[in-house]
């Protein structure tokens, strides 16, 4: 009866061992993803760049050098790119200022030359959209690709106008309050407020 008891004592002893070092640890590489994430801020939003003044001794013109606009655009995760484009009362497709001209001998719109100095800022750094100091609202639609995620989440644009400035022709002709009888109506705008229409867009890289 010992014999037995000893061999048996034996083979669990071999089998516990056997169970001991057969052991396996397992290995988990866990992984999730955070998505692509772009929020903007509440639109539309109103915006006056103020009231233009005239010049009559630089350019005879009725320029505006307008106020700065400054907004957190938006939160992103990612790298982006954003897109500006836009339209006016005349419908060209573009951030002009315009106002249709009222009354008996009207004869459509009044557009005014247009150019936009506008900045994003991420990561702390303030970069000009366009690449130049200016960008004509004939230079619009346009894009512009940030390869580096904003890594606080902010996305920060700044805009201001040049509105009928002597500083660019912007593809039309600078509206001028010279006295003459040979202007067309292009060529001298009508008082009243001008407006136009600006869309930013911001897609995921």
């Amino acid at each position: 009866m010992k014999k037995f008891f000893g061999i048996l004592a034996i083979a669990i002893a071999v089998c516990f061992a056997q169970s001991v070092s057969s052991q396996k640890s397992a290995t988990f590489n866990l992984k999730m993803n955070v998505s692509n994430y772009i929020e903007v801020m509440a639109s539309p939003v109103d915006f006056n760049f103020g009231t233009t003044t005239h010049d009559g001794t630089y350019a005879h013109s009725q320029s505006l050098y307008g106020a700065t606009g400054e907004w957190n655009l938006a939160y992103c995760n990612c790298p982006f790119s954003v897109t500006i484009s836009g339209n006016n009362p005349a419908n060209q497709n573009v951030p002009r200022f315009a106002r249709q001209e009222t009354g008996t001998h009207a004869s459509g719109y009044d557009v005014l030359p247009t150019l936009y100095a506008i900045n994003f800022t991420t990561n702390g750094v303030r970069d000009l959209f366009y690449g130049t100091w200016l960008q004509g609202a004939n230079q619009f639609p346009y894009t512009k690709s940030y390869s580096e995620a904003p890594h606080n989440g902010q996305v920060k644009m700044d805009m201001v106008a040049y509105v009928n400035s002597a500083i660019a022709s912007e593809a039309v002709p600078v509206l001028q309050t010279l006295i003459n009888p040979a202007f067309t109506n292009a060529q001298s705008a009508d008082a009243g407020d001008y407006t136009c229409t600006m869309v930013v867009t911001l897609a995921a890289l």
